[in-house]
């Protein structure tokens, strides 16, 4: 096998085995809480682990992965989640009181967080050295079609476990996916690309004290690409909350079609993933996520004018499956080509503080949309249409003052 597909072939393979381990058994912790708890509070706070570990820790972990040698990282990160997961597999079969069960549950939550995050800023940070700059594209796409099958189908399968076998077989199973997804990444060879691609790394190798501010003042396109990935976020986030109650409370959908529009979302996510992962490179990937982004809004309006238009409930059900197809497709053709950007032209020795700080701002940007579409979420389809307005709004005018610019100038 050439040793690029074969990077390919390994670096897919542990983030579907990861994705789907993480997305098991995070479904199955918070159906845990929430049939074992008689409290809200402690369903909540599994909630906000990850957004405040983000706020907190991603300027460290990105300064420790700059400094560190990534296949290290994620070695060591890999092993800690293993030992933590295993002693809350034997903490949760001790006769405790079940408050001092969910406590340790947040605690472990708390670690595996941390290790999520190390995981995901260092491995977004060596996908430059894993395979030359024209292969990166299709290593991303393959990758985001991998995580789009663990996202439809992981939740499902960790309800049906939790269910028959119980949070303490859960838990066994996740150390067993922790466990295949280390081999996975030992089998990588993190300098195989070294040498190949061009970087502008040099001018800022010996700076670890460099600002990400003075970054930015100096590639306006990766302003661009930040202030685009926190605040469509928020926008994100609101549609999170107002769809769902607009589907189940307003258009009366029942539980198998609303299952189902989520499944379309994947669909679309999966169509996209494999087209990308054939296409050549995308020669301006900044319009096109662009492009993406202004089709997501459009989707957002569609979906707000179903609950006033008063269309039949068969019609509503066909222009939601249709339409979520498209906003799967949408969300990975922003995602992709935004990704492959960022990491074929930020240094390479900057990666992890400019990925950790992009993934922080995302994760504080999504509890604020959340706040936002709890509070008005009695007028769903209104709180859709203006959220589609304004994030078309916001994408035009970050594009044209930031996006805008000739990608020789930048790249």
């Amino acid at each position: 096998m050439d040793k690029f597909k074969r990077q390919i072939y390994l670096a897919t393979s542990a983030s579907f085995v990861s994705g789907f381990g993480n997305g098991m058994f995070s479904f199955a912790i918070d159906l845990y809480v929430l049939r074992e708890s008689s409290s809200p509070l402690w369903f909540a706070g599994t909630q906000i682990i990850s957004p405040l570990i983000a706020f907190f820790l991603s300027r460290k972990i990105g300064t420790l992965i700059d400094q560190r040698s990534h296949k290290t990282i994620l070695k060591w990160s890999y092993l800690f989640e293993f030992v933590v997961t295993m002693c809350y597999f034997l903490l949760l079969r001790l006769k405790i009181a079940m408050s001092m069960k969910f406590l340790i549950t947040l605690v472990v939550l708390v670690f595996i967080n941390i290790f999520n995050l190390i995981e995901q800023t260092a491995y977004q940070s060596s996908v430059i050295n894993l395979v030359p700059e024209e292969k990166i594209q299709r290593l991303n796409s393959l990758q985001r079609l991998a995580a789009s099958c663990s996202q439809i189908f992981s939740p499902a399968l960790g309800a049906a476990i939790y269910s028959l076998l119980g949070i303490y077989n859960m838990v066994s199973i996740r150390l067993v996916t922790v466990v295949v997804s280390l081999l996975l990444i030992l089998g990588i060879d993190f300098h195989a690309s070294v040498g190949t691609t061009e970087t502008n790394e040099p001018e800022v190798c010996e700076n670890h004290n460099i600002k990400i501010w003075e970054i930015l003042q100096k590639n306006r396109v990766l302003l661009y690409a930040i202030v685009m990935s926190v605040g469509v976020n928020i926008f994100l986030a609101i549609s999170n909350i107002a769809l769902p109650f607009m589907m189940v409370h307003v258009l009366k959908f029942t539980n198998g079609q609303y299952g189902l529009q989520q499944t379309m979302v994947g669909v679309g996510s999966i169509l996209a993933g494999l087209i990308l992962s054939v296409v050549k490179n995308i020669k301006n990937p900044i319009r096109m996520s662009m492009l993406a982004m202004l089709s997501i809004s459009f989707s957002l309006m569609i979906f707000g004018s179903t609950g006033i238009i008063k269309t039949p409930h068969l019609m509503n059900l066909l222009i939601f499956f249709i339409v979520s197809v498209i906003m799967g497709a949408s969300l990975v053709s922003m995602e992709i080509p935004m990704s492959t950007y960022m990491q074929s032209s930020i240094p390479k020795n900057i990666q992890g503080r400019i990925f950790s700080f992009v993934f922080g701002a995302s994760q504080i940007a999504m509890p604020i949309g959340t706040v936002i579409g709890t509070a008005l979420v009695y007028k769903p389809f209104v709180l859709l249409i203006i959220s589609g307005i304004l994030m078309m709004v916001f994408v035009i005018v970050n594009y044209l003052r930031n996006g805008r610019v000739n990608m020789k100038d930048v790249l």
